[in-house]
């Protein structure tokens, strides 16, 4: 990976999902920290996208899968770099009790240590898929307890299936308190689902990353993001 830079990274990412069959319609890009970098894009179906773009309709209400990229900026330097000066993301395997973890060792006495290697511990970065779908569908749902459980229990067993790749997978459902007669101080309002999202967070590993492994990765999370796109659809036409 030396050669690699952080666009190199996204190019690599945009053509995983490319080989999903996902078109991508925003892309942008940033500094959320000093040291960190995101690179995020908005991902269709391209059969989806191509309606959208021809100007055939004004709004087309299809799901779509939030793609970001976060980058440890440092970590990616010191890919290129190696492990000096990098202690942090360094440890010594084996090293003797009375080593000093990250000091220098003199010349006549190194046959005594391992050689460093990166903190297994340490990520390079996520790679964070977000699949959400379009505001029309959540608008259109009736606030009934009974079909919210059902919508949260598809969502749940759907990411969980779909999320055996991935290191972290998240359900989120936001409620929306609809007005009643009496007002919104009435505790027995309804309550409709408003936001709607599964999330899945794949880690970028320090230790062993090539050029090979972070393309693996990222083709599982774009087979995760195509897959969610269409259960997503599923669930929502399953759920009333």
């Amino acid at each position: 990976m030396p050669h690699l830079t952080r666009h190199q990274i996204g190019a690599t990412l945009l053509a995983a999902l490319r080989q999903e069959g996902l078109g991508v319609r925003d892309i942008f890009d940033g500094r959320q920290e000093p040291v960190s970098w995101f690179f995020r894009c908005l991902a269709f179906d391209q059969s989806e996208l191509d309606i959208m773009e021809s100007g055939a309709i004004d709004t087309l209400h299809a799901p779509s899968a939030l793609v970001e990229l976060t980058l440890d900026e440092v970590a990616l330097a010191g890919t290129a770099i190696g492990p000096e000066g990098l202690a942090s993301y360094i440890v010594w395997d084996d090293a003797p009790e009375d080593a000093e973890a990250f000091g220098e060792i003199p010349e006549t006495e190194k046959d005594r240590y391992p050689r460093p290697s990166f903190n297994p511990d340490a990520v390079l970065g996520y790679l964070t898929v977000d699949v959400a779908p379009p505001a029309l569908w959540l608008q259109e749902r009736r606030s009934d307890p009974e079909a919210n459980e059902r919508l949260a229990g598809r969502l749940a067993a759907t990411a969980q299936e779909l999320g055996r790749a991935a290191d972290a997978v998240e359900v989120h459902i936001e409620g929306a308190l609809d007005a009643s007669q009496e007002g919104w101080a009435d505790r027995m309002a309804d309550i409709r689902p408003a936001g709607v999202s599964v999330h899945f967070t794949f880690d970028i590993s320090l230790s062993g990353t090539g050029e090979r492994e972070l393309a693996h990765l990222f083709a599982s999370g774009s087979r995760t993001a195509a897959g969610a796109l269409n259960a997503m659809r599923r669930v929502f036409e399953r759920v009333g």
